[in-house]
């Protein structure tokens, strides 16, 4: 059987050149998920009417948090204030279903997890680079390369907080481009495209328009769109190639 070619984006906080990013994206038919916090720390935010029209043209709203605080050893009631309101106010905002989370700024623990797992979530995303494999766990979802221009020590330390081989194997074999996140994310791509894979693109509107990035930005939205054989879309539909839908699909065959 032919393995999945796979192209998704993600876009944390929910800040309005989101607006931007999506107009980006539609027109080069490239589906994406957008990550924002109940309570918005940046201004200006996208309003309910914003996310709702995001949400009619295909876009997925997924939740960050009630005030993006960092989760990570939080107590139980921390934990389900900054979680558990997220999805249901979201969906009554969209009049849709909301399966996604993101860790605000990647910080989570077991405890956090666990909370967002009992909140009705089908998924979280991390900000685990460097990753193109499918059969990832759906509560710490990983990603493939972020939109700026991160020194090589942060990859580094990325990878050794993951603890992950296949971090580490990519880090070795692309030291050369870990420079240039761009051409970075043109080898990654070209490695999904030849062997099958998740090509996982994140970032945020407004680091991208206060660096300057938007050229970059374009020029690798360029090179992966509209590709024969690769399908796109947002982070939710990543969840039947991870490894508890995978687990899943084997014990059901094991059992005819």
């Amino acid at each position: 059987m032919e393995r999945p070619r796979i192209v998704t984006t993600s876009w944390d906080d929910g800040d309005r050149r989101d607006l931007r990013l999506a107009e980006i994206l539609r027109g080069r038919a490239i589906r994406g998920t957008f990550y924002v916090p109940i309570d918005p720390y940046r201004s200006p935010a996208l309003s309910h009417s914003e996310l709702r029209a995001l949400s009619s043209e295909g876009f997925e709203i997924g939740a960050h948090g009630y005030s993006h605080k960092h989760l990570w050893k939080l107590s139980s009631q921390e934990l389900a204030e900054e979680i558990t309101p997220c999805k249901p106010i979201l969906e009554d905002i969209l009049g849709t279903e909301v399966r996604m989370f993101c860790y605000p700024r990647g910080r989570y623990d077991a405890n956090a997890i666990r909370t967002v797992k009992e909140a009705g979530y089908a998924g979280a995303r991390t900000v685990r680079m460097l990753a193109t494999r499918p059969g990832f766990d759906p509560f710490e979802m990983p990603t493939t390369v972020q939109v700026v221009p991160n020194p090589r020590f942060s990859y580094a330390k990325n990878v050794a907080r993951a603890g992950k081989m296949e971090g580490l194997q990519v880090f070795l074999a692309q030291m050369t481009e870990l420079g240039n996140w761009v051409e970075l994310g043109k080898k990654l791509f070209d490695s999904v495209l030849q062997d099958g894979g998740i090509w996982h693109l994140w970032g945020h509107s407004w680091e991208i328009d206060e660096l300057g990035l938007w050229n970059d930005l374009e020029e690798i939205l360029d090179y992966v769109c509209k590709r024969e054989g690769v399908t796109y879309i947002p982070n939710c539909e990543l969840i039947p190639f991870s490894s508890a839908q995978t687990a899943e699909h084997t014990n059901r065959i094991g059992a005819l």
